[in-house]
């Protein structure tokens, strides 16, 4: 029941935002009652925030996996990113693109203002722990030489952190996740363009 109420919970957060969300929602959805809610949670704030880190820790995870990493390549790791992402946006745009939300954390950090310090915390640390992993990917980028030394890698960090942090901003603005789809590869492109290794022809 914990797991199914949690479900239930992120679902309707990603949607309607923590300030949308309400214990009458998830026990009508789960037909249970509301009280059944407040014995395994507490409060709404005990619920969202036990949502929002085992989400947290979950993603954390798997954009450990892929940054981490040192068989793929930064272009590999960003086309995994996409798809990733694009699995999460057509689970909520499931009729086509409508630019609906789609990402727990930067869902919640349009309600910050409303969030516990706990819940900001989490999201806090999150973003430092996406920083700190972007920069093992591009390091191992450069490590590789599939940039050039002297690449400046705090600059390339910041161009895609930034992306992954307002991905869901870009989805809702232009109602499409084509767009995000394009920034991902503008970014990626220039970066390549900028600082990616020009391999040598072959002499005939």
């Amino acid at each position: 029941m914990r797991n199914r109420i949690k479900q239930v919970a992120e679902e309707l957060l990603i949607k309607h935002g923590y300030r949308g969300l309400s214990f009458r929602q998830v026990s009508d959805l789960l037909n249970t009652t509301r009280a059944n809610l407040h014995y395994h949670f507490g409060s709404k704030d005990g619920l969202v925030e036990e949502v929002l880190e085992d989400y947290a820790n979950g993603t954390i995870d798997r954009y450990r996996d892929i940054w981490t990493d040192s068989r793929t390549s930064l272009r590999d790791k960003v086309e995994t990113i996409v798809r990733m992402s694009r699995g999460r946006y057509e689970t909520y745009n499931p009729n086509g693109d409508k630019g609906e939300p789609w990402s727990l954390m930067i869902r919640l950090r349009s309600d910050s203002d409303a969030l516990t310090p706990k819940m900001r915390s989490k999201l806090l640390e999150v973003s430092r722990e996406f920083e700190t992993l972007v920069r093992v990917g591009v390091r191992s980028s450069i490590n590789s030489g599939e940039l050039r030394p002297g690449t400046p890698e705090d600059q390339v960090v910041i161009m895609l952190v930034n992306i992954i942090h307002y991905a869901g901003s870009v989805t809702r603005d232009h109602g499409t996740f084509k767009r995000l789809a394009e920034l991902w590869e503008a970014t990626l492109a220039t970066i390549e363009n900028a600082y990616g290794q020009k391999k040598q022809s072959k002499s005939t």
